[in-house]
């Protein structure tokens, strides 16, 4: 069985609390601001870690690891400033000691982005407008989603080859709930905000009044 099938088994009860974040709510543009503030948050320090692993651009294209820029691209199209993405909280993920620590946690981002398209068309239906020009993110692998993801199985292969599958497994175990911890403050607000009309200027210039734990 091929590692990224194994990851896929040993992931799955996982799984449920994560795949289309979006899709599952009603979403306004505040709901659509925050989910990408708490993305860049999580997956900015993801992406350092991973880029600055010892080894690791033997596995794996590290051009593909650019995603913070695309959600920067949408946090600044949403009205945010330069400084206001700077200042977001941002999750304290560890440095990776070896390629297969790196993998693993890199499987939670390259995984998520099987759903981009579903999340993509649940957000145009409902602000088809504000979407259309910070879907950056979304859009990262726009018309090569399944040449991407045979590439970064590919690199699991080489990598289980040389007798790390389970540490891979492992550290992808610890990505999710390391994610779930993350977002769990936003739990208790989605519905108040998901049922709360707002526009995006509305909401960016909430942000910029309130302490930076709100969009958090």
């Amino acid at each position: 069985m091929r590692l990224v099938d194994r990851l896929q088994q040993e992931t799955s009860s996982l799984h449920a609390e994560v795949d289309d974040e979006l899709a599952k709510q009603p979403v306004n543009a505040r709901v659509y601001q925050r989910y990408l503030a708490r993305t860049y948050g999580f997956v900015a320090p993801l992406e350092r870690s991973i880029s600055t692993t010892p080894g690791i651009e033997k596995y794996v294209d590290l051009r593909r690891f650019n995603k913070e820029e695309l959600l920067r691209r949408d946090l600044l199209a949403l009205h945010y400033t330069n400084h206001q993405i700077d200042g977001l909280p941002q999750c304290s993920v560890p440095l990776f000691n070896t390629a297969a620590e790196a993998l693993g946690w890199a499987y939670f981002i390259e995984r998520s982005t099987l759903a981009h398209g579903s999340t993509f068309r649940a957000v145009a239906s409902h602000i088809p407008g504000d979407v259309a020009f910070a879907s950056s993110y979304l859009k990262c692998y726009f018309g090569a989603v399944g040449e991407m993801w045979r590439a970064f199985s590919d690199s699991l292969d080489q990598i289980d080859a040389d007798g790390d599958g389970n540490l891979v497994i492992e550290s992808a175990r610890t990505a999710f709930m390391f994610y779930n911890r993350w977002r769990e403050p936003d739990r208790e607000r989605a519905q108040s905000d998901a049922n709360t009309s707002s526009s995006l200027r509305l909401a960016a210039i909430e942000r910029g009044t309130q302490d930076d734990d709100s969009l958090s």
